[in-house]
């Protein structure tokens, strides 16, 4: 059975299930469900935890023996599986294939990975965890989701907020979900019950803003200028090297010169993208910043990445910083009349 964390704990308040698998990247939502499980698990008397991280060489086959060996004692355990690579090896693939067909009497077997992608969901262990167990899939809200996000969090604790309260809150924290707790836990603090209002957020809410170069790229190709400027202040802010947010930019302009010259051939933007092996989840992205421009802006772009290139590598005093704003706000510009 698949679930989002949502629904996770009507799942649980009527008992816990043999067997979970926790995927997501986002460790704030990850250690909330993980927290959701063992305190269900506390309250059907499994009281010790085990903590296992199954790395490169973990022996699986030893494992599984000191599992047997705990069912033979009375007491209930729940027993965390991470695996940091979301690859448990052929002997782990089998270990997880078999514990879903059979349980281990009195232990509770938690597996948690990152995100799984499509080609890992289709390997027989993970259908068989999510068959025989609890899929509970963990996804960060997008940047168009936080004000909602954070609108849900707040009613938790008994506060509302106005909707530019909300938005001004979500550009303050930008996606960091660990950021966004902090600050809700502070106006709980400063606030008490009732209202937020956008005033509380600007005297109560520091900027908890936590700024990368995918970031970057991703409101530039989206056609933000604003945003992708905000980030940008907050790269230089926050010491990010100069070369670091120039490979970002210039990669991201690489891959959309390749598809527009490819589209310029003849190809369909879809078949560009593809051989150009755009990710699925990022096609949309690039299909919006390749449909607004033609070969020439592209070349023009090149050029001026080139010389943006030469300045940053010349770390002259705030001129790098100068030439990556004006390189990406012509990333998120396209084409301009004229």
């Amino acid at each position: 059975m698949k679930l989002n964390a949502r629904q996770l704990s009507s799942h649980l308040s009527s008992g816990v299930a043999p067997l979970y698998l926790v995927s997501g990247d986002e460790p704030l939502l990850v250690g909330e469900v993980l927290d959701e499980i063992r305190a269900a698990a506390g309250r059907h008397r499994y009281t010790d935890r085990e903590v296992q991280l199954a790395e490169r060489n973990f022996d699986w086959i030893e494992f599984e023996a000191g599992l047997q060996n705990m069912s033979l004692f009375a007491e209930r355990r729940l027993v965390e599986i991470r695996l940091p690579t979301g690859k448990p090896g052929d002997q782990g693939s089998r270990f997880l294939t078999a514990v879903a067909e059979e349980p281990v009497p009195d232990i509770v077997i938690t597996v948690v990975t990152p995100r799984l992608d499509s080609k890992t969901t289709k390997l027989q262990w993970v259908k068989a965890l999510a068959s025989k167990g609890v899929w509970v899939a963990v996804t960060p809200p997008g940047f168009e989701a936080m004000p909602g996000w954070i609108a849900q969090r707040l009613k938790k604790v008994g506060l509302t907020a106005d909707s530019e309260a909300l938005d001004l809150l979500a550009a303050r924290v930008e996606g960091n979900l660990l950021a966004a707790k902090q600050e809700i836990d502070k106006l709980v603090l400063l606030a008490g019950e009732g209202r937020i209002t956008v005033d509380k957020v600007r005297t109560s809410v520091a900027d908890g803003a936590r700024f990368d170069v995918f970031q970057l790229t991703d409101a530039a190709l989206a056609g933000d200028g604003p945003r992708a400027a905000r980030i940008l202040h907050g790269l230089e802010r926050e010491g990010v090297a100069a070369p670091l947010v120039m490979w970002s930019l210039a990669r991201e302009i690489g891959t959309v010169a390749d598809i527009v010259y490819r589209v310029d051939a003849g190809a369909s933007v879809g078949k560009a993208m593809g051989d150009a092996r755009v990710w699925r989840s990022r096609q949309s992205l690039i299909g919006r910043a390749v449909r607004s421009r033609k070969p020439a802006a592209v070349q023009r772009l090149i050029g001026q990445a080139a010389a943006t290139d030469r300045i940053v590598k010349s770390a002259r005093r705030r001129q790098p910083w100068n030439a990556l704003m004006e390189l990406t706000l012509e990333l998120a510009g396209g084409d301009q009349p004229g």
